[in-house]
């Protein structure tokens, strides 16, 4: 059953939000029959125009029936209940953790996949799914998607699916020591031929100098590539381990101790934050800004695995607060636990 709506889901993205809304009517029927469709309407906080045409469906399944004291459930729809009972807990049990973790950080929207990107390759995949699944969803023709680069952007892109509109993928940063599949820009690249789109490139090293920097970004091209990244209506990034990142930027001893005493724990853009998400260093990079992430900007933040939970944390604590998180289930878990911990009553 499980497998089978994996599969399933991957012709049909949104089919679990589906059924998921029609166990919710079925359920809420059964428990307040006979219902009428405003009651329910107001009980589900679904419109009644949406609401209609989901009772519809329902009673030509055989699964409602409509009289003049309101809807009730059939045998039918009893059955089916039951039979989805442990499926439908498990994906409420997603969506309560990420309604706190929306609601505490006041963020736009909050995606949980179930796993841990740490122990099973699988859970980046899904990652990348969900991000690719919100792209389709927010992306309209003439869009610029700005991407940073990572293994965790790599899965994203791995995972797009044709976008059939025109939309040009630019790189959100210069070019990290790093492995060149992982780099911002080979990425974009990737992201253009999975969505049949068109892209740029940055062919600037990701940290320069000050004086490097102010040659740089006057030269026409780099110039031209880095208009397009701070007038992006879409952005995709991960969330990094601020040590990790130091050293994937080759950052000096000199760095690196100063990371250490300030006790920075996240990275994204060049800022590294603390636990706090205040920022206690930062490097020039060529490429997209903190400053830049306006409210006129699509902002998809990916991250996953027990080892990120800390950075990924730290940066809630600054977010834009139009961003759409995409996590795995580990670290929601603990973000939710670190949530209960700071709102515990004071005695």
């Amino acid at each position: 059953m499980n497998h089978l709506l994996k599969v399933q889901q991957l012709l049909i993205p949104d089919l679990i939000e589906k059924m998921y809304r029609r166990y919710l009517i079925l359920d809420t029927i059964h428990l307040h029959q006979p219902i009428g469709r405003r009651t329910l309407s107001d009980i589900l906080l679904i419109t009644e125009r949406v609401l209609r045409t989901e009772i519809d469906l329902l009673k030509v399944q055989g699964l409602v029936n409509i009289s003049s004291k309101g809807m009730t459930i059939t045998d039918e729809g009893i059955d089916l209940l039951a039979d989805l009972q442990s499926l439908m807990e498990g994906y409420a049990a997603l969506e309560s953790l990420s309604q706190q973790i929306k609601q505490y950080y006041g963020l736009e929207e909050v995606i949980v996949v179930n796993g841990n990107v740490d122990t099973d390759e699988v859970v980046k995949s899904r990652l990348g799914e969900a991000a690719s699944n919100v792209l389709q969803r927010l992306v309209i023709s003439g869009d610029i998607v700005s991407v940073t680069g990572g293994s965790t952007m790599l899965s994203v892109a791995n995972q797009l699916k044709p976008l059939n509109k025109r939309v040009i993928f630019t790189p959100a940063r210069g070019g990290l020591g790093e492995d060149l599949s992982f780099q911002a820009n080979a990425i974009v690249q990737q992201m253009a031929e999975h969505g049949k789109c068109q892209f740029e490139v940055l062919y600037v090293p990701d940290q320069v100098s000050e004086e490097a920097y102010n040659t740089l970004v006057n030269e026409p091209s780099v110039k031209r590539v880095l208009d397009h990244i701070k007038n992006a209506n879409i952005l995709i990034h991960g969330i990094g381990d601020a040590m990790k990142m130091a050293k994937r930027r080759h950052s000096s001893s000199n760095d690196f101790e100063i990371l250490k005493q300030k006790k920075a724990v996240a990275e994204a853009f060049g800022y590294y934050f603390d636990a706090t998400g205040e920022v206690v260093h930062k490097v020039r990079t060529v490429g997209i800004q903190l400053e830049d992430l306006n409210e006129s900007m699509n902002i998809i933040a990916v991250a996953g695995g027990s080892t990120k939970q800390y950075a990924i944390e730290a940066y809630l604590n600054v977010a834009p607060k139009h961003t759409i998180l995409i996590i795995d289930s580990t670290v929601a878990h603990w973000l939710v636990k670190q949530i209960k911990q700071q709102t515990l009553p004071v005695t």
